[in-house]
């Protein structure tokens, strides 16, 4: 649905100006080989969530085997939190936790042949072994931090989309979130701190962006109205035209309804909320904090100012089929034309994948992708996946409406074809199915 430019290795990649630096985006440019022959790079680094752990893995024995002198290094949250699943000989170095600090120190000690045991945040391969360094601080202030160098995804820029948004670009304005629901690893991978841009900054970047659409990756953007609003506005003063797409919590909205009316003005187009539940004491279960009161609250207020909801929800796997019947009804109450229906997952690094560890029905990272299960369904699996099928199929966008919207331009027409592809995977009960038939 999303195929959005590598935000992250464009952050670290402005960590090194100083160095040449290629970014190769392999979903969309597949050859390894040509890009390891012709660049000859010293060192290959690869980032990647759970479900991407097999295919890290995998560039890094290739880049092993075509240019052993390369120093394979490999970050992002998984290997954060869970080094051990990435502990092959394949791999060098791992970078645990944020990496704008922590690699151009590492670069530099390479470089130099200086000592790696001095290098906060990384564990090292020694005599076969990976050394585990002390945790890095994280940085205090996100607003020393380097911008993202946009321009290496220019290559594959064509290819770039945001479920219909063309050409998008990511804007980070924070990091972390002050809540703590069980099924999130976002809270533990920064420490239990939250920490935010200065809004000035923020809106510097937006002028230098050549596109008039803007998704902000902040976990949670409204974690701090007051700032939001200061961020409207400056926006509003400096004459901005663009489209954003935020994330947000309901009761954030709840709490101050005008925020939603004032983002509007300058230019909010659309909001995923975690809604997650529809049932009060399953929001209770996932930690969440929060009420159906309050989602339904929520989502009147962001109809009234013409906002697009994406709505999130989490499917749990002991459903039976009264339970998907009933989500379905709910969506068509709240009158959700994006939803998202993800799988309840217990993430590796969450106290929630501990509890479920001996339920689990896989190992197998590649499908930790909330689109199958990995926890054992009440139901016959493929009677679960046809129920998954049926969610999308019940209350996604129709064919008419979508057409309106491409007539009003709210859609471009190119994204027609590309909306029938997802909707005909996502409608499929069989496409859930693959890679997810058998216990691994």
């Amino acid at each position: 649905m999303i195929m959005p430019e590598p935000l992250a290795l464009e952050m670290v990649a402005a960590s090194v100006p100083e160095h040449e630096v290629r970014l190769i985006d392999l979903r969309v440019d597949p050859d390894l080989s040509a890009a390891l022959s012709t660049f000859q790079p010293q060192l290959v680094g690869v980032t990647g969530l759970t479900v991407h752990v097999p295919s890290m893995l995998k560039i890094c024995r290739q880049t092993k085997a075509e240019l052993p002198s390369a120093v394979t290094v490999v970050g992002g949250y998984h290997a954060s939190l869970c080094p051990q699943d990435l502990d092959q000989p394949c791999v060098d170095i791992m970078v645990r936790g944020e990496g704008e600090l922590t690699f151009p120190e590492l670069v530099e000690t390479l470089e130099t042949g200086g000592d790696l045991a001095r290098v906060a945040g990384i564990n090292y391969r020694q005599d076969g072994q990976l050394v585990a360094n002390k945790w890095r601080t994280p940085a205090k202030k996100l607003d020393s931090l380097p911008l993202p160098d946009h321009h290496l995804s220019d290559p594959f820029r064509h290819q770039y989309h945001f479920q219909f948004w063309e050409n998008p670009y990511l804007v980070e304005t924070a990091r972390g979130c002050p809540y703590r629901c069980t099924f999130c690893a976002v809270w533990k991978f920064h420490q239990g701190m939250c920490r935010l841009r200065a809004p000035e900054l923020v809106v510097q970047e937006l002028a230098t962006l050549p596109t008039d659409m803007v998704c902000f990756v902040d976990d949670n953007f409204w974690q701090n109205l007051k700032r939001s609003e200061h961020l409207a506005q400056l926006i509003a003063d400096a004459g901005l035209r663009q489209r954003y797409w935020i994330q947000a919590r309901a009761d954030s909205i709840v709490r101050r309804p005008r925020i939603v009316e004032q983002w509007a003005r300058v230019g909010l187009s659309a909001a995923l909320i975690g809604f997650e539940k529809f049932r009060d004491d399953e929001l209770a279960g996932v930690n969440k904090h929060s009420s159906v009161s309050i989602n339904e609250k929520a989502a009147a207020i962001m109809k009234a100012n013409g906002v697009d909801i994406w709505g999130a929800f989490i499917v749990d796997p002991q459903w039976t089929g009264e339970d998907f019947d009933a989500l379905i009804e709910y969506v068509h109450k709240l009158e959700i034309r994006f939803p998202f229906f993800t799988i309840l997952t217990p993430l590796p690094g969450t106290a929630f994948f501990q509890e479920k560890i001996h339920e689990l029905r896989t190992k197998n990272f590649e499908v930790y992708d909330l689109l199958h299960t990995v926890l054992p369904t009440k139901l016959p699996l493929e009677e679960f996946y046809t129920h998954m099928a049926r969610l999308y199929a019940s209350t996604t966008l129709g064919w008419a409406e979508l057409k309106r919207r491409i007539k009003a331009g709210v859609i471009p027409p190119s994204a027609l074809r590309r909306a029938r592809a997802i909707l005909e995977q996502v409608t499929d009960p069989q496409a859930y199915l693959v890679g997810n038939r058998q216990p691994v």
